[in-house]
């Protein structure tokens, strides 16, 4: 009978859907537009308040601590969740949180985000349209969906985020000091030789450490606490990760925004570890970022995502407890979480 009344609700759902006149479904997609623009004005402004050494010091300390959200959610969603629910350190969609024994309390307002939905265009045969290249054209739309906040549900206890937050940012180009957490160095080294290079410890000059793709070896400097050395091992695998090491060429001629990427994976890599380590290179930001708030916005957007994806494949390794979820966050859980209407509305997001 459950079934039964199910396949009837559905089917009398869909049938309503069925009855929207044109111009109904017009007022809903120009509603959405409205709400995916708004999402991207939000967002430009949230970007473009990071764009400095000190408020990207802020961010990379908020994705530290907020490590969940940042391995779950892309670098644009990120920010939005960040600008709507600045506490927030576990976010999920209505029907996840259910899943995991929590409910989302009645009249919680959910979190918005866009969502990407990829469609293949068909021609009046049902065939799916081509490319230039005879390839099946993809074409990425964007909807708005609602996400909540672990401090929005209520029911079994989620596990506690592992990081401390007594993590914060040591002065400019200062040494770590201390102790490197256990196993720390062992697991960035297995990272590094996934991606085919060795570790090894000499005389590097004036450089605490290198990465030479000539040789693909990382060598760490002597005569550095533990815990520098460390957070050296942490900036290394952040520039291999990020693949800096394919062309030294394009290294010289960006090496500003490439070793703000790498130190801002090594950074939240390392405090997620429970390391405090050194952001040396904090202050290029200011000399990349752009002038206007939509260069800067395209910038920042573009490095984040960047070192969003790095420090989700290094934490693989050095935070295996934790591990990656499938890949949930905006695609199988995005159909769940959002609003009854889903139109799909197409924008660059």
């Amino acid at each position: 009978m459950a079934t039964s009344t199910r396949r009837r609700s559905a089917a009398k759902s869909a049938k309503g859907k069925n009855k929207l006149t044109p111009e109904q479904r017009a007022e809903i997609d120009e509603k959405r537009k409205a709400e995916v623009k708004g999402l991207q004005e939000q967002l430009t402004t949230a970007v473009v308040e990071f764009a400095s050494s000190e408020g990207w010091a802020v961010l990379l300390k908020k994705m530290a601590r907020r490590s969940r959200i940042v391995r779950k959610y892309s670098f644009r969603n990120s920010m939005l969740i960040f600008a709507q629910c600045p506490h927030a350190t576990e976010v999920r969609g209505y029907n996840e949180w259910k899943a995991r024994g929590r409910q989302v309390r009645k009249g919680e307002r959910g979190i918005r985000i866009l969502a990407p939905n990829t469609v293949t265009p068909r021609d009046e045969n049902g065939e799916p349209q081509k490319d230039e290249h005879g390839n099946d054209k993809r074409i990425t739309f964007f909807r708005p969906i609602s996400v909540f906040d672990v401090s929005q549900t209520e029911g079994k206890e989620p596990e506690p985020e592992t990081v401390a937050d007594g993590v914060k940012l040591p002065e400019l180009n200062a040494k770590v000091q201390g102790t490197a957490p256990a196993q720390f160095m062992d697991r960035l080294t297995l990272c590094l030789k996934s991606l085919g290079y060795t570790v090894e410890h000499g005389h590097t000059g004036s450089a605490d450490g290198y990465a030479d793709p000539t040789t693909r070896t990382v060598r760490i400097g002597l005569g550095f606490p533990e815990a520098h050395q460390a957070a050296v091992l942490a900036h290394e695998t952040g520039h291999v990760q990020l693949d800096h090491t394919a062309d030294m060429a394009e290294y010289q001629q960006h090496r500003g925004k490439m070793e703000t990427e790498a130190e801002s994976v090594a950074y939240v890599v390392c405090a997620v570890a429970g390391l405090d380590s050194s952001a040396t290179s904090l202050s290029y930001i200011a000399g990349w970022a752009g002038k206007t708030p939509e260069k800067i916005e395209e910038t920042m957007i573009e490095v984040g995502q960047r070192v969003t994806e790095a420090v989700g494949a290094i934490l693989e390794f050095t935070d295996p407890d934790e591990g990656q979820e499938e890949d949930e966050g905006e695609n199988a859980d995005a159909a769940e979480a959002a609003d009854s209407e889903t139109e799909k509305v197409p924008a660059a997001a």
